[in-house]
């Protein structure tokens, strides 16, 4: 395997990830982080804080959006790594990534601060800049995700094709989560049949009262892990670029089914 590649750290052939992803694309390291540090904060603050935004702590949200920041700026970090060919592309791509999700924590955070919701929030003016603020950074994810794509199309040196086959997909599904994520901007609302907010599970808070589209926004924006992880495993147990393929429909149907099931108003679990 070429030295600017990045594996995950169960290949025993690989570099540590850590160390290779610090090394290669220092920026998606750092900003990870970043939202690694700030998140024993948001804990703390959690049990100094007794006000509620929507029935739960306020608190709560800029925790959850900091984990998945981090997994999401390593993930892409690691799969920018293979486009020696485009470094430009790379690299602007790369900024933009951290820049946004850097404005959008930040502007959580903001809002979880001041004691008023983050999301679909058309109280006041400076609400509803803040949202829109928001939407101007993180929507453009959608096309870069496509234009991703679009170099892997290309022969990627020293890239497997079942890695490659696996980030494509799951790409794709990014953009299909993606796009659930702009129709609750539409709707206002992340519950269908019942008010947001109330009973959920913990920490994720995902309704159990009626349909939860950020179950399927989730499950799809995750598939950017879930996907190459069972490629490495393909990888390593010599199992076939079908089984990929066949994980990629699996993962598509699940997606796509439980957004169906949220759309009926009915709750998950």
């Amino acid at each position: 395997m070429s030295t600017y590649s990045i594996s995950f750290p169960f290949l025993r052939e690989s570099e540590s990830f850590l160390s290779t992803l610090k090394r290669n694309r220092p920026l998606s390291f750092f900003g990870g982080i970043i939202g690694i540090l700030v998140l024993p904060i948001y804990f703390l603050l959690m049990g100094f804080d007794g006000r509620t935004i929507s029935g739960i702590n306020p608190w709560i949200k800029p925790a959850k959006f900091a984990i998945s920041i981090w997994i999401f700026l390593w993930t892409m970090g690691w799969i920018l790594n293979y486009l020696q060919e485009y470094p430009k592309f790379r690299d602007r791509i790369e900024k933009y990534f951290v820049i946004g999700m850097a404005v959008e924590l930040f502007l959580i955070t903001l809002q979880a601060a001041r004691g008023v919701p983050s999301h679909f929030n058309q109280s006041t003016i400076l609400n509803m800049i803040i949202y829109s603020i928001m939407g101007l950074f993180i929507y453009p994810v959608i096309p870069a995700a496509i234009w991703i794509d679009r170099k892997f199309r290309d022969p990627i040196k020293g890239l497997d094709i079942r890695l490659k086959t696996a980030i494509r997909i799951s790409l794709w599904i990014f953009v299909f989560a993606s796009l659930t994520g702009s129709y609750m901007t539409v709707i206002l609302s992340h519950s269908v049949g019942v008010a947001d907010g109330g009973e959920g599970l913990p920490f994720l808070n995902w309704s159990r009262r009626g349909g939860d589209i950020r179950i399927a926004h989730f499950v799809g924006i995750h598939a950017l892990q879930i996907l190459p992880l069972f490629a490495l495993l393909a990888v390593k147990n010599n199992w076939s670029e079908k089984s990929v393929k066949y994980a990629g429909i699996a993962l598509v149907f699940l997606t796509s089914s439980i957004f169906i099931n949220a759309l009926l108003g009915r709750p998950l679990l």
